[in-house]
Parts: C-alpha cells; structure tokens; sequence
C-alpha cells in the first residue's frame, strides 16, 4: 500500500542512532507513525519537529504496519 499525503507533525522521537518515529495528521489517511531513517540526524532533526506541515510518502506490505 502506497500513499502521498500533506500533514501536520504531532510528535517525533528517537529510535536508533540516527532514525525517528514520527507522528503525523493528514486530512485523508489520518494520523500515522512512521519511520524515517535520518530523521533524527543533525541535518533533517529541525523537519520533523511538532507542528511542522509536510509531505509524507508512506511506503507498507499492509496498511497495519509501521512504514
């Protein structure tokens, strides 16, 4: 299952060294938690931050895993 879609960060956290698992709102698929590998890293941390509208591309064999 592939989607793209505008949203609006809730919440990002750590996992790993360098990735993250954010949380996002988008108005057709409704929230999300991802992963984004480099999302915790020194040039992408300010992107992922509460409140940040994005474009996400969401990337899962099924719609009930994490992608």
């Amino acid at each position: 299952m592939d989607w793209s879609d505008e949203g609006i960060v809730l919440s990002a956290r750590k996992h790993g060294e360098s990735a993250a698992i954010v949380t996002l709102f988008t108005r057709a698929h409704g929230r999300h938690a991802g992963l984004v590998r480099g999302g915790a890293g020194r040039r992408q941390r300010g992107l992922y931050q509460a409140g940040n509208r994005l474009t996400a591309t969401w990337r899962a064999r099924l719609e009930e895993q994490l992608g």
